[in-house]
């Protein structure tokens, strides 16, 4: 997604390189993780399947004979494994109980063993639209930003141009060259930046993505997608789907976060934006994506080129 580095990147600074574990095909079993668990919490039960995307990794909730509850997550892919293991490692313990708590892990399954979070996503509570709830995502939001020293690279504008040039290939006869040639100008926009802050970002900071208990307060979740970035970029899917819909909700987002939005802001938003697009264009070219997935992709294409983000 976009451009950035993986936070292990930048977390060797803090502790020694992990040798990486052997590379397996596919997910690990059910019986096989389960197992792992076993071993760690004790004989334990599925209490409920929360497995979303089940090519990408399963999620389950588990619970123990003294019904305590914690999430097993593992993945297919490596990189999504490291990067919310090194996530969890080194930058949510700053927000306490906001956020999961690393348990245990196995590289061999590329199982991550998590506390449970309290509350339900706010887009289940129909809570995604609540001001308030923005705000407090916001305050959130900027504490992981802060969780670790931010780091001065010119790396973001050029992996976005890679990444771009790497899904380009596969839109070929969807979008006209001269508007790929446009969507460029935006990223070469962020390389003349030269040098620029990144810090630990969500990158799917999203409301399915915050956690509401009764009392309104907000945790986080989900940091399979986690990497140094500018802090511009956790707004991305917010603008999307949010923000021009209830300019409010900006409004509360950026007041809980405590920052305004620069025209270097925006210049580094526009090339993310730019990869989503011709990213989520290549992948609207899948024999298995419904209409309204095509639909969106060319809607996030048009409106990089057709109007302003804000």
């Amino acid at each position: 997604m976009g451009g950035g580095f993986s936070l292990a990147e930048h977390s060797q600074e803090r502790h020694a390189l992990r040798i990486a574990p052997p590379r397996r095909q596919g997910l690990a079993s059910d019986a096989e993780v389960l197992d792992r668990v076993n071993r760690v919490l004790g004989p334990v039960e599925v209490a409920e399947d929360l497995t979303a995307q089940p090519l990408v990794s399963r999620v389950l909730r588990v619970k123990t004979r003294s019904d305590e509850h914690s999430i097993v997550k593992w993945y297919s892919a490596l990189a999504d494994y490291q990067r919310e293991l090194d996530a969890l490692t080194s930058y949510t313990p700053s927000l306490g109980s906001d956020a999961p708590r690393l348990i245990d892990h196995d590289d061999t399954f590329q199982m991550l063993l998590q506390s449970e979070v309290p509350g339900d996503r706010a887009t289940t509570l129909g809570q995604d639209w609540d001001p308030l709830i923005h705000y407090r995502a916001g305050v959130l939001i900027r504490r992981l930003h802060e969780s670790a020293q931010p780091v001065r690279s010119d790396q973001f504008a050029r992996q976005c141009a890679s990444r771009f040039e790497d899904a380009a290939g596969a839109v070929d006869g969807v979008v006209e060259p001269h508007l790929l040639s446009e969507a460029r100008l935006l990223i070469a926009r962020a390389m003349d930046l030269e040098t620029m802050l990144l810090v630990p970002a969500h990158r799917v900071n999203h409301p399915k993505n915050w956690l509401v208990d009764p009392g309104g307060h907000v945790r986080l979740i989900d940091f399979a997608h986690s990497e140094y970035d500018p802090w511009i970029v956790d707004v991305f899917l917010l603008e999307q789907d949010y923000w021009r819909s209830d300019p409010n909700l900006k409004v509360a987002f950026l007041s809980g976060y405590d920052r305004e939005i620069s025209s270097e802001d925006t210049t580094l938003l526009r090339a993310h934006h730019a990869v989503m697009a011709v990213r989520a264009l290549a992948a609207a070219g899948g024999s298995q994506v419904t209409k309204a997935e095509k639909m969106r992709a060319r809607d996030m294409f048009d409106r990089l080129l057709g109007a302003t983000l804000f």
